[in-house]
């Protein structure tokens, strides 16, 4: 039973829940000329002060090549520039420009304006119960990792 409810139901509910994040939030961020990924790298990258390509794609869990290509456009775009490390030539970080900032801002203030009443009328120990439920299967995932490396 437990192995037709993983199989089925829990397949079927992230996949649906990933289809339903990227049905809400794609047509905010195609305003600004960009894709839900590259908003994940801009995001990524206003978090996480001396950001690389590399630390980058294992923040949104995408490839080294990928996270690459994001970054080249985004950077051709004007919204991030690289730089080199002073102290290591052979680092380079990754920074958002002011359209970069402004367009995060705006992004930030269209879903709270959008989604904000939306999502007040949630009471919080529903958002508690997503939480808990998300943390648990979670859990369950990463003991099916590891159970895929010790192969």
């Amino acid at each position: 039973m437990k192995e037709k409810l993983l199989k089925k139901q829990l397949w079927d509910m992230i996949r649906l829940t990933s289809t339903n994040f990227e049905t809400a939030f794609k047509p905010i961020v195609e305003i600004h000329g960009l894709t839900t990924m590259q908003i994940r790298v801009l995001i990524a990258i206003n978090e996480f002060d001396g950001s690389t390509v590399g630390s980058i794609s294992r923040i949104i869990e995408i490839s080294s090549p990928n996270a690459s290509s994001l970054c080249k456009k985004l950077e051709k775009d004007g919204f991030i520039v690289r730089e080199r490390s002073s102290d290591d030539e052979r680092v380079v970080t990754l920074k958002l420009t002011e359209k970069g900032e402004k367009t995060l801002h705006q992004i930030n203030s269209d879903l709270k304006n959008l989604f904000g009443p939306i999502i007040e009328k949630v009471p919080e120990e529903d958002f508690e119960t997503m939480i808990s439920g998300i943390k648990l299967l979670n859990k369950l995932l990463s003991e099916l990792e590891k159970a895929v490396k010790e192969l």
